[in-house]
């Protein structure tokens, strides 16, 4: 029987054994499966990637040659650029001149308004010596030398030769002062010269070359003296840049260099764009570099992508989402994860290296010649904002479109909805290859063939199961978003052109084709997210008003013409209508000169902005239409909404908002105000509430009334008695037996059951539907926020289109009104148990957005901030307690009772006359007082910076 035994222990062993044998080749198995399948995935993106790159290069290519044809034809028609003015005024320096070792210095240019239409430049010079430097003992004994070492100090030479205008002008400081602190201190020696021009019109120039390098007598470059050199440049209103090489500071009216001590191709034209005459009288505005940082804008992204993310991520995982399992939101998890991680360390390499700043060039309106094509390539900044334009205008939509379809429906789209959805891609092409001529066949036709091989390549990938077999059902889709990314990222790099040269004044102009192709190309842009939203949102229309397909088509038309940028500033003269469309859309003038920046993305995500505003609202419409129930994810839904109402700003004008960290802490405090209006543990008791028929609410009123009435009359009692008692007129057992009566009605704790009866019926939806409940919150919240509503339109001119004034202008109605849809759609869900204590939760939460996006408003560090925080606190507490006050009304009139029987008034009656005197009084001279105030620091439209350039070269232009 032991032998029996140990048999059978061993025979257990060797199973046991052969098990985690098993379990271990079992699990090398899945390991090799999933780094299979994700070596499958890294090398379908790389094939897609090089795929648009070649095709890139050879768009690149294509433009190059098309502006060396440019050139190439000017030079036959025998037009010349023209040769700079003779430096034989300025002052020749001498081997003297030029400063010793641990010398340093900067030049400040500015430009101020003198008189009338005249302007002055005032150049300011500041040099600093060691003590030794026999310079410094030089300068010393003769100040008057020092116009010879202006210019051989870096960046001199090329302040004297911007401002000559002929060959007798002296632009130069011919004087200088030394001063010295200490015995053994650096030597400094300022210098000032001032230069009046006078009548100067429009497109007046200051060219300041730093690559050109001061002559001695004998015609021989004076080399730049050893130090750290700073060259900076100050413009007022009405002046603009254009700059080549890589500054280290710039904005909308400053540059700062810094000059290296070899030469380099730099290069500063301060031009005169439109010039104001000031009126009689007028103050003339102070102009400040705006506080906000490249460091707080990227924190602010970070803040942006971290909400997004979230948001996003809890479709996976929401009830009323896809069906979520544990693995894929592991995935969703690491992604987000991963996402912040590089977010940080772009954020920490950004301020910490000073060689590498890789987002130099997004925080401003950048602008780079299409002539410094030649001899360059196609600089990295069009190549990644065409790759996030292509990204947004077409790309988003095809994934939009079947992501959602996929969450909603349980299906792929079919393959008319995703031809509807990517037609516009194709059609780019076309259009793009119409606009070019035959000088762009080849490169429309290596854009076609390296696209169709990206999408094929993913479609081939994905239908054989080298990605995994979950990924089979995605081929189409993800094939047709591949082929559309890779010919969207081409074209928007540079738009193809066909120039002619005027014989007249020798000016290049676009073909009369070109403008007739450009007009279709310019409404095409917006064309995909328009069909996204039709797409998606008539599906979920009530029969009576879902539009058939002329309708849909004639919408379509309606929607797409709305959305386009008609009233931008971004204008060049002599130049078609559609060229300054495609200056706002897609940063570059066709056959002109490129825009760089955060402010040409922006018109794509405000049109993306508007229509994923409008789907969710049609997805909320087609979840609250039934009484007693909300559809699935209705909470996740509505504060996608809220984070799309916070984030408007951003989205309306990225420049603005997004080097401010109150950004940043706007978003992160809405989308943690969502969450404590919203708090998921009330999910089931909200749902018991929103249940409660129209009914049961008269009941739960009609109780509460009557618990309220004995209350007050067991009050009224008390109070009335204390005389009658006094004075003996009645009895102690009567009293007894009123008091008894009084009490029987109600339970032993009726403070509780009172709390308790008010929250149930005071909580509910009284029989309506959510969605009829969210339109009212919102109307009377439109209602309610009317003056500023109204001010702020009356104010809003100077922005670019409808999405533009939307998310900008009407930024903090937007908030307004998704708080007050959210307080209507989901009030059983809210946190408190009355409707001003849910009231005031929602003031607590919108009020904290509102000021946060108020800060870059805000211009004058002065008493209007807090003009401007209180007008935006009392509108917000207007909204507050009025919504409190009728959503109270609104649900005892359901019960068809009075407001009186539920809220007692005659508390505060002694209080009503002089309270109401009070406020009357106060929001007159508010109102009489701070209405221009309002106007100017609060609601005015932010003002948008004039095009900056900065480039790699310093081209002329054809």
């Amino acid at each position: 029987m032991a032998a029996a035994q140990g048999g059978g222990t061993a025979a257990g062993g060797a199973a046991t054994g052969g098990a985690a044998a098993g379990g271990s080749r079992a699990g090398r198995a899945a390991a090799g499966r999933a780094a299979g399948r994700a070596t499958a995935v890294v090398l379908l993106c790389a094939v897609v990637v090089g795929c648009a790159v070649w095709a890139s290069d050879e768009w690149g290519d294509t433009a190059q040659r098309q502006v060396a044809g440019q050139f190439a034809e000017r030079a036959h028609a025998g037009l010349r650029p023209l040769k700079p003015t003779s430096p034989s005024a300025l002052p020749v320096p001498t081997a003297d001149d030029r400063p010793g070792k641990g010398s340093s210095g900067e030049i400040v240019v500015r430009v101020s308004r003198a008189k009338g239409a005249d302007w002055r430049v005032t150049a300011q010079y500041r040099l600093l010596l060691r003590e030794s430097d026999p310079l410094a003992a030089r300068l010393r004994a003769g100040p008057d030398t020092f116009g010879g070492v202006s210019g051989v100090m870096p960046g001199g030479y090329a302040t004297a030769l911007a401002a000559r205008r002929n060959a007798t002008d002296r632009t130069y400081p011919e004087r200088g002062t030394v001063s010295q602190t200490s015995a053994r201190g650096t030597v400094t020696v300022t210098a000032e010269h001032s230069t009046t021009f006078k009548d100067l019109q429009p497109g007046t120039q200051f060219a300041y070359r730093f690559g050109t390098l001061v002559t001695d007598a004998e015609a021989k470059p004076v080399p730049r003296p050893p130090g750290r050199w700073h060259w900076r440049m100050d413009v007022p209103d009405g002046w603009g840049f254009s700059v080549s090489g890589r500054p280290t500071l710039q904005t909308a009216r400053t540059v700062r260099y810094t000059l290296p001590e070899q030469p380099a191709q730099m290069t500063v034209i301060a031009e005169l764009v439109a010039p104001r005459t000031a009126q009689k009288g007028e103050r003339r505005p102070v102009w400040q570099v705006r506080p906000g940082s490249s460091q707080e804008a990227l924190l602010s992204l970070l803040a942006l992508a971290a909400v997004t993310v979230g948001a996003l991520s809890a479709f996976l995982t929401a009830p009323g989402g896809s069906a979520a399992s544990p693995r894929r939101t592991r995935a969703a998890v690491a992604l987000t994860v991963t996402a912040l991680l590089g977010a940080v360390a772009a954020l920490l390499v950004h301020s910490y290296s000073s060689k590498w700043r890789v987002l130099f060039w997004l925080w401003g309106a950048v602008s780079y010649p299409h002539n410094a094509l030649v001899p360059n390539t196609l600089p990295l900044e069009s190549r990644t904002q065409g790759t996030l334009l292509g990204t947004v205008l077409f790309v988003l939509p095809v994934l939009a479109v079947t992501v959602t379809l996929r969450l909603r429906a349980g299906r792929l789209p079919h393959r008319a909805e995703l031809c509807l959805v990517a037609a516009p891609a194709p059609a780019l092409v076309l259009l793009a290859w119409l606009m070019g001529g035959g000088h762009w066949t080849r490169a429309v036709l290596t854009c076609l063939v390296t696209a169709s091989a990206a999408a094929c390549a993913v479609y081939a990938a994905l239908r054989w199961r080298l990605c995994g077999s979950a990924a089979r059902p995605w081929a189409a889709p993800l094939a047709v978003a591949a082929w559309t990314a890779v010919a969207a990222v081409v074209v928007l790099q540079v738009l193809p052109w066909q120039f002619q040269l005027s014989p007249d004044d020798g000016t290049l102009s676009l073909t009369d084709r070109d403008v007739g192709v450009s007009w279709p190309l310019a409404f095409l842009l917006p064309v995909p997210w328009v069909t996204a939203l039709l797409l998606l949102a008539c599906p979920l229309l009530p029969p009576a008003i879902r539009p058939a397909w002329k309708g849909r088509l004639a919408l379509g038309a309606v929607l797409v013409t709305a959305l386009l940028p008609w009233w931008t500033s971004l204008r060049r003269p002599g130049r078609p209508a559609t060229s300054d469309l495609f200056a706002q859309l897609a940063g570059q003038w066709p056959g002109d000169d490129f825009i760089y920046g955060v402010r040409t993305i922006a018109p794509a995500v405000q049109v993306m902005w508007c229509a994923a505003v409008v789907v969710l609202l049609a997805h909320l419409y087609a979840g609250g239409t039934e009484r007693g129930r909300w559809g699935p994810g209705v909470r996740r839904d509505c504060v996608t909404l809220l984070l799309f109402a916070a984030s408007a700003t951003v989205i309306g004008s990225p420049d603005s908002w997004l080097p401010y960290w109150t950004t940043a802490a706007a978003l992160l405090t809405a989308w943690a105000g969502a969450h404590l209006l919203l708090p998921p543990a009330r999910a089931a008791h909200a749902t018991r509430l929103h249940a409660l028929s129209g009914a049961a609410h008269a009941r739960l009123l009609n109780s509460l009334a009557r618990a309220l009435l004995f209350a007050e009359g067991r009050h009224r009692f008390l109070t009335s008695s204390r005389s009658t008692l006094a004075d003996t007129s009645l009895a102690a057992d009567s009293w007894e037996e009123t008091w008894q009566s009084l009490r029987q009605p109600t339970a032993a704790d009726a403070a509780r059951e009172t709390a308790r009866l008010k929250a149930v019926a005071l909580g509910g939806s009284a029989g309506r539907t959510a969605w009829c409940n969210g339109v009212t919150a919102a109307a009377v919240t439109a209602l309610l926020t009317l003056p500023w509503t109204a001010w702020t339109l009356w104010q809003a001119d100077g922005y670019s289109g409808v999405p533009e004034a939307v998310t900008v202008a009407g930024a903090p109605t937007c908030v307004w009104l998704a708080h007050g849809f959210a307080y209507g759609y989901l009030y059983p869900w809210l946190r408190g148990a009355t409707p001003v204590a849910k009231a005031g939760w929602l003031w607590a939460v919108m009020s904290a957005v509102q000021v946060l996006l108020l800060v870059p408003r805000l211009r004058v560090p002065q008493g209007p901030i807090a003009l401007s925080v209180f007008l935006l606190l009392a509108q917000s507490t207007v909204l507050a307690l009025g919504l409190a006050l009728y959503w109270e009304i609104r649900l005892v009139r359901r019960a068809d009772l009075l407001w009186g029987h539920i809220r007692n008034f005659r508390r505060l009656s002694s209080l009503a006359t002089p309270l109401s005197a009070v406020l009357v009084a106060t929001m007159a001279a508010v109102a009489t007082v701070l209405a221009t105030t309002w106007a100017n620091n609060v609601t005015s439209p932010v003002e948008t910076p004039s095009p900056s350039p900065s480039t790699t070269s310093a081209p002329e232009r054809p």
